[in-house]
C-alpha cells in the first residue's frame, strides 16, 4: 500500500473514530434526557400543580398531564370551571384531581398555594400559568391593574417556584414551567406591562435553568404566539387582523412545550413561523423592531375607527386595479399639470369630500392631516369628513358637490353635473378636476380593498 493510500486509510478512519464518538454522545444524551423527563415518572403517581388551570393553556396542561398519568393540583379563580375539569379528567383517566381556588394576585393566596406545595411530597411538575392582560396605552390603564399582573406574572410565579423546588432538589427530579409569551422577545406598544413580566417569564427560568443544571430538576420557558383562549376575549384584545395560521392550538403549544422539555430546552417557542422570527428579533436592529412597533401602534389606532358593515368602495379584481395603476402611469403629466392647477386647499377638500363617500378610513386619517397642514381647521376637516361643506370656500362649493356626485356615480356623474362644472371652472380646470378626482378614487379604492384583505384573513365573515 502506498503512503497515499495508507494516508486516506488514516484519515477514514480518524473520521469514523469521531463519528462514532458523536452519535454515542448524543445517544446517551438523548438517553438521559429520556429517563430525568417528567412524563418518564407519570407511573409513580407523581403530582402537578397547575395554576390558570381552568381553561386555555392551563386546562390542556392538564389534560395532557392527566393522560401521562399524573394526579393534579388545580389552581385557578374560577371554582365552577375547575370543579368540571376535575371530574372530567378523574372520570377520563382515573387520576385524583384537587381544586385549589385562589387569586395571585392576593398575597395571601399565594401563602395558601405556597403552602400545599409545601404539602405534597410527590409533586413533580409546576407550570407557573396563570395570567391576565390589559389593552390599551399604559398612562391609559389603572395603576392597580398593573401592579395585580406583575404580582400574577412575576411575584407569584417567582414565589411558587421557590416552594418547589426543595423538594425537586431533595428527589433530583422535577419540572417547572414558567408560561411567558412571544412578547418576550419583541415589547410591543399597547401591552407594556404584560410584554415587560413576560419578558421576564422568559429571563427567570433561563438563569435558573442554568444554575440547576445536573440536579435532575428542568426548568422551561414557554413563549407561545397567539393561542386560541379565552384570553383575547376576557382581556379585549382585537383579533382582527391575525392571520389564521398565526394561531395555534392550546393543545400543540402544551404538546410542543412537553417535547422541548424532554430535549431539555430552556425557551420553548412553539410553532416554526415564531421560532424563525424569534430568532430575526435576536439579529434584526432594536431601531428596526422599535419602528415595526410604532407602525403597529398606528395601525391599532386607526384600526379601531368604526365603520358600519364594510366600506362601499373596494377594487374587485385585480385587473381593475392594474387598470387604474396603467391609467395614472400614462397621464402623469397631465396630473403634475392639474395638481399644479389647484392650490393645496382646494385639493383636499376635494380628498375629504370624495373621502366621505367612499369610506376609506385610511386616506381620510392620512389627508386629515395634510389638509390641517394646508391651513383647514379642525372643525372644517370634521365636517367635510361628515358630508358638510359650510366652512368650504363659495367658489370651491360646486367643484366640491361634484366630487361627491362623481364618488356616488363611480366615476360616471350626470352629463349635466359634468355641464355645470365647465360653466363654473372652464375646460382646463374642470378636466383637472375630474383627472384630481380620478387619482382620489384610486387611493381610496386601495387602501378599501387593503383592509377588506386584512379583514378577510383576519378569519372574519
Amino acid at each position: 500500500m502506498t503512503n497515499k493510500h495508507q494516508s486516506r486509510g488514516t484519515l477514514w478512519l480518524g473520521l469514523g473514530l469521531a463519528a462514532g464518538v458523536a452519535a454515542g454522545f448524543t445517544v446517551r444524551q438523548r438517553r438521559r434526557a429520556f429517563m430525568t423527563s417528567p412524563l418518564r415518572y407519570a407511573h409513580q403517581m407523581r403530582t402537578a400543580l397547575i395554576t390558570g388551570a381552568s381553561s386555555g393553556i392551563g386546562a390542556s396542561y392538564a389534560r395532557q398531564l392527566a393522560r401521562a398519568g399524573y394526579n393534579l393540583v388545580l389552581v385557578a379563580r374560577r371554582e365552577a370551571r375547575l370543579q368540571a375539569l376535575a371530574a372530567e379528567l378523574t372520570r377520563q383517566y382515573a387520576v385524583q384531581a384537587e381544586v385549589l381556588v385562589a387569586d395571585l394576585a392576593d398575597p395571601a393566596d399565594v401563602a395558601r398555594v405556597e403552602a400545599r406545595i409545601a404539602e405534597i411530597d410527590n409533586l413533580d411538575f409546576l407550570v407557573n400559568n396563570a395570567g391576565f392582560g390589559t389593552a390599551g396605552a399604559f398612562v391609559d390603564n389603572e395603576i392597580a391593574s398593573q401592579d395585580a399582573m406583575i404580582r400574577v406574572h412575576v411575584t407569584a410565579s417567582v414565589r411558587l417556584t421557590r416552594a418547589a423546588l426543595p423538594g425537586m432538589l431533595a428527589r433530583h427530579c422535577g419540572a417547572i414551567v414558567n408560561v411567558a409569551s412571544f412578547v418576550a422577545f419583541f415589547p410591543v406598544t399597547g401591552s407594556v406591562t404584560y410584554s415587560a413580566t413576560k419578558a421576564y417569564l422568559k429571563s427567570f427560568p433561563e438563569a435558573l435553568y442554568q444554575e440547576l443544571a445536573g440536579t435532575g430538576v428542568r426548568v422551561q420557558a414557554l413563549c407561545p404566539g397567539f393561542t386560541r383562549t379565552e384570553f383575547q376575549d376576557v382581556n379585549n384584545v382585537d383579533k382582527a387582523g391575525i392571520p389564521n395560521f398565526m394561531w395555534m392550538s392550546p393543545e400543540s403549544v402544551v404538546a410542543q412545550s412537553l417535547r422541548d422539555l424532554d430535549a431539555a430546552r430552556a425557551v420553548s417557542v412553539p410553532g416554526a413561523g415564531y421560532r424563525l422570527l424569534a430568532m430575526l428579533c435576536g439579529v434584526i436592529p432594536r431601531s428596526i423592531l422599535y419602528g415595526i412597533g410604532r407602525w403597529i401602534r398606528r395601525y391599532r389606532d386607526t384600526s379601531t375607527t368604526p365603520f358600519g358593515g364594510f366600506h362601499k368602495r373596494t377594487y374587485a379584481s385585480v385587473s381593475e386595479f392594474l387598470d387604474d395603476v396603467r391609467y395614472m402611469m400614462r397621464n402623469r403629466g397631465q396630473i403634475r399639470a392639474a395638481m399644479q392647477l389647484m392650490d393645496v386647499a382646494f385639493r383636499e377638500r376635494l380628498m375629504l369630500a370624495v373621502t366621505q363617500v367612499n369610506e376609506c378610513r385610511y386616506c381620510a386619517d392620512f389627508h386629515g392631516k395634510l389638509a390641517r397642514k394646508s391651513g383647514l381647521s379642525d372643525d372644517e376637516v370634521q365636517q367635510l369628513l361628515e358630508g358638510i361643506a359650510d366652512q368650504c370656500p363659495p367658489e370651491e362649493i360646486t367643484a366640491i358637490l361634484y366630487a361627491r356626485e362623481w364618488a356616488e356615480a363611480a366615476g360616471r356623474p350626470d352629463p349635466e353635473s359634468r355641464h355645470t362644472l365647465v360653466e363654473t371652472y372652464v375646460a382646463a380646470k374642470a378636466a383637472a378636476i375630474e383627472i384630481i378626482l380620478r387619482m382620489i378614487n384610486v387611493g381610496n379604492l386601495s387602501g378599501n380593498t387593503f383592509d377588506y384583505i386584512r379583514y378577510r384573513i383576519s378569519g372574519q365573515s
